[in-house]
């Protein structure tokens, strides 16, 4: 079920977001932080980074990086 919702958010934040997006990638966090994740996305992305966030997934929180 969580699997499906994280899809749904995915879907949902690539067709509304106002910027193309080339990529999406989760990043091992645990326990992730927003400030922790904006920064560890801009570091692996760099120019191309959109956005950041934590989920919840069966191994804990990990970061999620639109880019």
């Amino acid at each position: 079920m969580q699997k499906w919702a994280l899809i749904a958010i995915l879907i949902g934040v690539l067709v509304l977001a106002p910027k193309q997006l080339e990529c999406a990638i989760g990043i091992d966090l645990n326990p992730c932080t927003l400030p922790q994740c904006i920064a560890a996305c801009k570091k692996v992305l760099g120019d191309k980074y959109v956005s950041a966030t934590c989920a919840a997934g069966p191994k804990g929180k990990y970061c999620i990086c639109l880019g």
